[in-house]
């Protein structure tokens, strides 16, 4: 397991060069006005790294049944916005109607298959 530190990291921009700084402070210390806490806002580069990297290591791998149930844990009972909900019940509106519509073409296929089928053998 790893150590806890003994600081942590804050940013600001640089007003005469733009450029981002981040410096280790200790734990209890605030630095103070331009300082934020943390590293900031990443770069577009950096966060497409981030995302190529994350892409490439985690996902489609298969997690562990200790890691589920963490993962659950770690998102129950956490409430979710009215327009997260409004968008819930959009999104499950329109699979459901998408399956329906799905459902209504295969049996019009197999309906028209069992026609041309039964002709056949009234005919043969």
């Amino acid at each position: 397991m790893k150590q806890p530190t003994n600081h942590t990291r804050w940013h600001h921009f640089d007003p005469h060069t733009g450029e981002k700084v981040i410096r280790r402070f200790p734990i209890d210390h605030n630095p103070g006005a331009p300082w934020q806490r943390g590293t900031g806002p990443h770069s577009p580069e950096a966060y497409a790294k981030l995302i190529n990297h994350i892409d490439k290591t985690f996902r489609g791998k298969p997690k562990s049944d200790e890691q589920k149930a963490k993962m659950r844990d770690a998102k129950l009972g956490v409430k979710k916005t009215p327009e997260h909900c409004e968008n819930i019940r959009k999104g499950h509106a329109r699979r459901r109607k998408e399956k329906q519509a799905r459902i209504q073409e295969a049996y019009r296929i197999a309906s028209q298959v069992g026609k041309d089928f039964y002709s056949q053998l009234e005919t043969g």
